[in-house]
C-alpha cells in the first residue's frame, strides 16, 4: 500500500458495488474523485472511488440545527460549540473499481466480494495511484454504476491521477481518448467530461 499514513475512516456499511464509510475525522473526507483502498484480512485490498460525502447528525431521521445567529460571534462554529464533534459524522461513499488478486495483480473489476464492515480506509498513496491508473478499465463499469453525476467523477479521477502523474499530458490526452471511445454515441455527456478535462491542463 505504500507509506503509512493514518486511515481517513472505516467501513460502516457494503454492497457488492459500492461501499459507506464514516470518517474519523469531522469534516475530513477523502476528496471527490480520489482512489482509496481497504485493506482486508486476508491481504486482499479492496480499491474504491470517494463519489460523495455527506455530513449530517448521528442520530438516524435526526437532521443538523442552525447553532449560529445573523448577528452571531465570528470565528470557527466548531471551536465554540466542540460537543458538535458528538452529535453529528461525515460519511463518503465509494465505487468499488478493484482489487489486488491473490497473485499481487491488481484487477480493474467489481471484486468477488466487498470490504468487510469495520476496515479500515486509506487514501492511496502516489506511487498506488500512478500504478492503478496505468489501466482505465474502471472507466467503463464506473458508467454503469448509477452513480450521482458520474461524468464529473469520471473527469475527477482521471484528474486525481493526472496531478499525481505530475501532470503527464500524455496520460490526459490518454485518458481523453478512451473518455471519447466509451461515450461516442452520447454527445453531450461527452461533452461534459472533455470541458472538465480540458480545464484541467488549462489550470496548470
Amino acid at each position: 500500500m505504500g507509506e503509512k499514513q493514518p486511515a481517513s475512516g472505516e467501513v460502516i456499511a457494503v454492497t457488492t458495488t459500492s461501499f459507506v464509510a464514516q470518517s474519523y475525522q469531522l469534516n475530513q473526507a477523502p476528496a471527490f474523485g480520489s482512489l482509496v483502498i481497504v485493506p482486508g484480512p486476508d491481504g486482499r485490498e479492496h480499491f474504491g472511488l470517494c463519489g460523495g460525502t455527506e455530513t449530517g447528525g448521528i442520530e438516524p431521521g435526526r437532521h443538523a440545527m442552525a447553532w449560529g445567529s445573523a448577528d452571531g460571534a465570528d470565528g470557527d462554529i466548531y471551536q465554540r460549540q466542540p460537543q458538535l464533534a458528538h452529535v453529528l459524522r461525515t460519511t463518503f461513499t465509494c465505487i468499488q473499481v478493484g482489487y489486488r488478486a491473490e497473485d499481487g495483480r491488481v484487477l480493474q473489476r467489481v471484486p468477488p466480494s466487498p470490504p468487510r464492515v469495520h476496515e479500515r480506509v486509506w487514501v492511496a498513496d502516489t506511487a498506488t495511484v500512478r500504478g492503478f491508473f496505468t489501466s482505465l478499465s474502471y472507466l467503463r463499469f464506473l458508467l454503469r454504476s448509477g452513480a450521482d453525476s458520474v461524468e464529473d467523477l469520471m473527469a475527477a479521477s482521471i484528474g486525481h491521477a493526472y496531478r499525481e502523474n505530475g501532470g503527464d499530458r500524455a496520460f490526459l490526452v490518454s485518458a481523453g481518448r478512451e473518455v471519447a471511445r466509451l461515450l461516442a454515441s452520447e454527445h453531450d455527456r461527452l461533452t461534459a467530461v472533455l470541458e472538465l478535462l480540458t480545464a484541467l491542463e488549462e489550470r496548470r
